[in-house]
């Protein structure tokens, strides 16, 4: 037979719920690195798009600052 659990006294609660707050900010701290690298990834990817781009326009790198700085 499965023994009944005895009731967690305030403090037993409190330290667990202290745990999970710590838990859950290192996680949160993990989850913001991990969300700027993706970003700067991103980021990276679209540069090198545009750079592409800008090779395969037959522009130059001025030509194109021109054209985006009259908009």
């Amino acid at each position: 037979m499965a023994r009944t659990k005895k009731p967690e006294s305030l403090e037993e609660q409190l330290l667990k719920v202290e745990d999970n707050i710590k838990t859950t900010q290192e996680n949160l701290k993990k989850l913001k690195r991990t969300k700027k690298e993706l970003e700067e990834k991103i980021r990276i990817n679209r540069l090198e798009k545009l750079d592409e781009m800008i090779g395969s326009s037959g522009k130059s790198y001025d030509e194109v600052e021109q054209l985006l700085s009259k908009e």
